[in-house]
């Protein structure tokens, strides 16, 4: 917190790190940055100490040698992270409403799903396993007019499931579910944890430009919020789709 979390953390990620939180910081930036048990071999370690793998850490000055001693004593033992100390949000029980409607939108059950909504409307405001929702299944494996339903009753196409992700990011690079989420207010440049907005996801599939026009017309944001992030252009590039890389170069030059 004192000598990292400024670059590192919610707000800023430089190099795609973030060590606010034991997930983003275990998972690393561009590499594995803490190698439990091995902290000779962990990138971090080496930012602190040498010039091994670039500029030496942190920028304004290195730490104090009693400090770089502690970490190290600690990713030698092990790297332990305290659930509580974690500074992530804990994932709350699954719905067994909003589990089954789900499940019923999964496997196409128009009885079950029709049923469960009669029975249970409330399940649309739910969440199931890992914080996802019924919206969020709607757009991946339902129909233009479920997600409309749901809708209807209250989901939220904003809501996040644990890694970040929203609806609209489920429902690409379906261009009829996506405008319906878009014209329920969904945020079109919403980011996962990972960085990748709905335009990223769009940006990466062959064929996607009638989706990718859609999300750019709504206002999304071509640009990469830092440079370590995942870009649009560069997905389309990656995927060779010539008229999305043409779409997404010409939008970001305005």
């Amino acid at each position: 917190q004192q000598h990292c979390v400024s670059c590192h953390g919610p707000e800023l990620q430089m190099n795609g790190l973030r060590l606010d939180r034991r997930a983003d910081a275990l998972r690393g930036g561009t590499q594995s940055d803490i190698g439990p048990g091995n902290a000779d071999g962990s990138r971090l370690y080496h930012r602190l100490i040498d010039t091994k793998f670039g500029q030496r850490m942190p920028p304004a000055g290195p730490m104090k040698d009693a400090e770089i001693e502690t970490l190290k004593e600690w990713i030698d033992q092990g790297a332990a992270w305290p659930d509580e100390l974690s500074g992530e949000v804990p994932t709350p029980a699954a719905d067994s409403d909003a589990s089954a409607l789900m499940s019923a939108i999964r496997q196409g059950d128009q009885p079950a799903i029709d049923r469960v909504l009669r029975d249970a409307p409330h399940a649309v405001r739910r969440r199931g396993p890992d914080a996802a929702t019924p919206l969020m299944s709607a757009a991946l494996y339902g129909d233009a007019a479920l997600v409309k339903r749901l809708l209807a009753l209250g989901a939220d196409p904003d809501a996040r499931d644990t890694a970040g992700a929203t609806a609209l990011m489920w429902a690409a690079p379906d261009r009829g579910k996506m405008q319906l989420l878009l014209d329920a207010g969904a945020d079109v440049n919403a980011r996962s944890d990972a960085g990748r907005s709905a335009l990223v996801v769009v940006g990466g599939i062959v064929g996607a430009a009638d989706a990718l026009k859609l999300l750019l017309d709504y206002g999304a944001d071509p640009s990469p919020w830092t440079a370590s992030e995942p870009s649009p252009l560069r997905e389309a590039a990656r995927v060779n789709d010539s008229e999305m890389f043409r779409l997404l170069f010409e939008r970001a030059g305005r």
